[in-house]
């Protein structure tokens, strides 16, 4: 029988020959997930035997990942903003990056008992890490997937904060009829050709689901929909943040000018790169 560090090794050989350029950490990652250990445990003892039952698993699994499945969705669970989170194929898996848009919201927020609205929540990674560090909002989540929801749903619970979050059915802002303080969205912002040629490389975003992906021809069309309807529901002096595709802060900030009026403001992830961009009526 084999032992843990044989298999582990294996696993990253495998990966690596697929062409995975994270094959080491994916097979710590994948093997310690099968056998329930922390990796600090997996390295300590390297030479423990493995079960047959738990060599089946993991070698199932490190085959699905040589295919270009996403870690995420083999584990079923992904961290954010030091949550952890439920997430299959219904929904998008949450991205590091993301975690920009809580932070902005955070700091318009600070602490204060305000309404706020999540559209497209997805797997509710972004409504769910406001509503847990920001116990005086009232949020509320929209999606257009039912499929999304439930899982959203299932995250809330997980996360302790259903009594806090309203989950809502429906197209954009269009389930939204109160006044809103903030609005928050990291939609869709792939174009449809661009996703077409990200398929290829055995990127997560041939696994997630298409609607949480791409937005029309040029990857606007949902946040050109959504700004339009702001001045609907965005209370004055209320804010709106949307998470961007560096490449089209200018475009967003000249959508949300429009629809609003006034003066937008880019603020950038931690890799440098423009992520959201931000107004207040």
């Amino acid at each position: 029988m084999r032992t843990w560090g044989e298999e582990r090794d294996a696993g990253a050989a495998v990966l690596r020959a697929a062409g995975i350029t994270t094959a080491a950490l994916d097979a710590d990652v994948l093997l310690t997930h099968v056998l329930g250990v922390s990796k600090e445990t997996l390295y300590a003892h390297p030479d423990t035997e493995m079960s047959h039952g738990a060599m089946r698993r993991y070698r199932s699994l490190v085959e699905r990942r040589a295919s270009g499945e996403p870690v995420a969705y083999l584990r079923g669970f992904k961290e954010f903003y030091g949550l952890r989170f439920t997430v299959d194929p219904r929904v998008l898996i949450p991205r590091p990056e993301t975690e920009t848009l809580v932070d902005a919201a955070r700091e318009v927020i600070a602490g204060r008992a305000l309404t706020l609205a999540d559209v497209g929540t997805g797997s509710g990674a972004v409504a769910i890490a406001i509503a847990a560090h920001e116990r005086a909002v009232h949020v509320i989540a929209t999606d257009i997937s039912l499929d999304a929801l439930t899982v959203a749903r299932e995250n809330t619970l997980l996360n302790g904060v259903a009594e806090r979050i309203e989950l809502r059915e429906g197209d954009l802002l269009a389930p939204l009829s109160e006044q809103l303080d903030m609005v928050v969205a990291n939609l869709p912002y792939l174009r449809d050709a661009e996703l077409e040629q990200l398929v290829g490389t055995r990127t997560s975003l041939a696994f997630e689901p298409r609607v949480a992906v791409t937005a029309g021809k040029d990857g606007l069309e949902l946040i050109w929909r959504a700004a339009a309807d702001l001045p609907r529901v965005l209370a004055p002096h209320g804010t709106a943040l949307f998470e961007i595709d560096p490449h089209q802060a200018d475009q967003v900030s000249h959508l949300l000018q429009y629809a609003l009026g006034g003066a937008t403001r880019v603020i950038s992830d931690l890799a440098g790169d423009q992520r959201v961009v931000a107004i207040t009526r």
